[in-house]
């Protein structure tokens, strides 16, 4: 699935200029829209994979396994959100008094979680799903959203919800690693690569590099945004790790 490269990646500069002390989405647009996270998270996980195939061996009891890729990360976090009258402890108890008795401003939290549940739709112009990034402190994960799940756990007297908790899957690209060098990453000169049907970026930076969290020097080479929408046949060019 393709992701809209200049969009998001217009989405990462926005969220690259943003404050590290309050968790924020950004959602990719022709215009970037910043929705801030009410209450910053208490945790977050980000799962990074790796693909591997076997293939038997006759008379031999282990198969041989072959790296076949990296798939994308997933993040996965936990949003609230709230009436403003519930945003610190002291309004607490009277937001619940509100809620149950009808008094207080009519408020409704529903706007803002509608924007996060529309990252699961495929946009109707560009046949692609809607970028997003989160951002906060040391953390940029970027890509689309792959689950949004959302509970309320609170009412007033109409039905109107006043607090709810968004369970947000994102699938994309951690924009924190490790920067590790492997002894093996040692080209002195830039090369060209064509892509093929059986070969892939991750692939291509174990052979070039001996590292496949390489594959990202690979992709700004070459402008790359989404290393899953790579066509075959296409000349990707392979930077000496000298020059770069």
């Amino acid at each position: 699935m393709g992701i809209s490269s200049t969009l998001l990646k217009a989405a990462v500069s926005v969220a690259e200029k943003l404050s590290s002390e309050k968790a924020m989405l950004v959602i990719a647009g022709k215009s970037p829209e910043k929705l801030p996270v009410q209450f910053n998270p208490s945790e977050y996980k980000i799962t990074e994979r790796s693909s591997y195939t076997e293939k038997s061996r006759r008379e031999k009891d282990e198969p041989v396994v072959n790296f076949s890729g990296r798939p994308m990360a997933t993040m996965n976090v936990k949003l609230y959100f709230d009436c403003d009258d519930l945003t610190s402890l002291a309004g607490l108890a009277s937001g619940a008094v509100a809620a149950i008795t009808g008094g207080g401003e009519d408020k409704d939290i529903t706007k803002t979680i509608n924007k996060i549940s529309a990252l699961t739709i495929i946009d109707g112009e560009s046949h692609q799903p809607t970028g997003v990034v989160f951002v906060w402190g040391a953390v940029m994960f970027s890509g689309f959203a792959e689950n949004v799940g959302v509970t309320y756990t609170m009412f007033d007297k109409k039905g109107k919800p006043l607090r709810a908790i968004v369970d947000l899957t994102i699938a994309g690209y951690s924009g924190v690693l490790t920067e590790q060098k492997s002894p093996r990453m040692s080209p002195d000169r830039t090369k060209a690569r064509t892509m093929t049907e059986d070969n892939n970026i991750w692939n291509m930076a174990q052979n070039e590099y001996g590292d496949v969290r390489e594959w990202r020097r690979i992709a700004d080479a070459n402008g790359i945004m989404n290393p899953l929408d790579i066509p075959v046949g296409k000349v990707l060019r392979v930077p000496s790790i000298n020059n770069s």
